[in-house]
């Protein structure tokens, strides 16, 4: 199987990474296919530079991209374009939508300040 995921360069408390598509078996540094992109989370605003032809190649090929390039790529509007081809791949990325449980439950915190003078 095939993956897109982060490599990360740069120095010490510096990262930087490189968006590649690698093995699933191979180090996080180890050996990869090919240099998609570019992701710098250390500049504001945060640099994301992916090339989103070869992003959509290897999807519509099988790759499978790790939690955090799935974010990125649809930041991009890669994962768009992708659902728009293979609408069935869709539940596979239920990670994307920002709704979770513990959110979506009700808290004391949410209770109008009126209701809570009353109790």
């Amino acid at each position: 199987m095939v993956k897109i995921r982060l490599r990360r360069m740069g120095s010490k408390a510096r990262p930087f990474y490189r968006v590649v598509v690698a093995p699933s078996l191979a180090g996080r540094n180890g050996r990869f296919v090919e240099t998609i992109g570019t992701y710098n989370p250390n500049v504001a605003p945060k640099h994301v530079q992916i090339d989103a032809d070869r992003a959509l190649h290897w999807l519509m090929n099988g790759a499978q991209p790790s939690e955090t390039v799935a974010y990125l790529l649809n930041k991009e509007g890669v994962l768009e374009r992708f659902f728009a081809e293979r609408p069935n791949a869709k539940k596979d990325y239920g990670f994307l939508d920002k709704r979770t449980a513990a959110t979506s439950v009700s808290s004391a915190l949410d209770v109008p300040a009126a209701a809570a003078t009353e109790a």
